[in-house]
């Protein structure tokens, strides 16, 4: 994935009595996941890595017991019921396909650079500390950097869209 360390990830939680305390404090590399073959693209670099900070399954979030860790599981990209936390690493070169998931997304570029492609062509270029909120729109991310990307995305639940009597359903090229 070339440059970019690995991402620390400190979880808190309550012991028996109450008490706050640290319930994890470990180092994640992200997993690297394969492009379906209908989703390649000549001439694309390496995968995105993918690090699953945390995940719900509800909202509000459960916060009292034990918790699961997804990190390196397989899951949808969004979540119907809960919330979603992970980073993309991406790398220099890389195109995503177009995709729209029935979700509210924020991003925030923590490395780099990416550029927000529209299904109609436009694009804007995205820094280092400047933020997206996609709100469910058919899209694609590119890094035409020579150097890698890192963009932290918080995936809410939304309803679907509609438009003159049509839904717009989720889309994965």
């Amino acid at each position: 994935m070339g440059v970019l360390p690995p991402i620390r990830r400190v979880v808190t939680g309550h012991d028996d009595a109450g008490r706050a305390n640290i319930d994890i404090d470990a180092t994640l590399s992200p997993i690297i996941l394969p492009m379906p073959k209908h989703m390649e693209r000549e001439g694309d670099c390496s995968a995105p890595g993918f690090t699953v900070l945390w995940r719900t399954d509800s909202s509000p979030a459960k916060n009292q017991g034990p918790w699961v860790d997804y990190h390196g599981k397989p899951l949808p990209i969004a979540s119907s019921t809960g919330t979603t936390v992970r980073i993309v690493d991406f790398s220099p070169g890389f195109t995503a396909p177009f995709h729209r998931t029935i979700s509210l997304d924020i991003g925030v570029v923590l490395v780099g650079e990416v550029v927000l492609e529209l299904d109609d062509g436009v694009e804007t270029t995205v820094r280092q500390g400047e933020t997206i909120i996609q709100r469910g729109t058919i899209h694609s991310w590119h890094n035409r950097a020579e150097t890698p990307a890192r963009v932290l995305f918080v995936l809410l639940p939304s309803e679907k869209l509609q438009f003159d009597g049509q839904t717009l359903e989720e889309v994965l090229h």
